[in-house]
């Protein structure tokens, strides 16, 4: 933890004292090309992060994943995956590095539904972000109309 303290320290400080050389770079030459932007650390791309079932009658299950790619710089790694309990939840527990697929695997049981819903999944990475010190955290849904 100190070493990821220390690091992301250094490429903080890099950081103003290459903005400060590209401005006089700037300055002097203006054909210099801009340096684009570093991809995020971490960055979980969903092929859809909504999903619709469409009309479900009570007591049936529907089985669909929440596919995505790792977009970030870093290796992420899935803690939990959480929803309501009208579903049974299974994911990619493997370390996933830059350009990895990891997918989400949702069983959805309407037996206990009364009416049509929007139901959240929560995913909690083991990734911590360094500007706020707690866990990444992301949500997507799938829909349903209860018939």
């Amino acid at each position: 933890m100190k070493f990821l303290k220390h690091l992301f320290a250094f490429l903080f400080i890099a950081s103003f004292a290459f903005s400060s050389n590209a401005q006089k770079g700037l300055d002097s030459n203006p054909t210099v090309n801009t340096v684009p932007a570093a991809r995020p650390a971490i960055e979980m791309s969903f092929e859809q992060e909504l999903t619709d079932l469409g009309k479900v009658k009570r007591g049936d299950k529907k089985e669909f994943d929440f596919s995505f790619i790792n977009k970030g710089s870093e290796t992420l790694e899935i803690e939990i995956v959480s929803g309501c309990e009208c579903s049974i939840l299974d994911w990619t527990i493997r370390p996933i590095a830059p350009g990895e697929q990891g997918t989400i695997n949702v069983i959805f049981d309407s037996t206990e539904k009364e009416e049509s819903e929007t139901v959240d999944i929560d995913i909690t990475l083991k990734n911590l972000n360094p500007e706020t010190g707690y866990q990444y955290f992301k949500i997507v849904n799938f829909k349903f109309e209860l018939i």
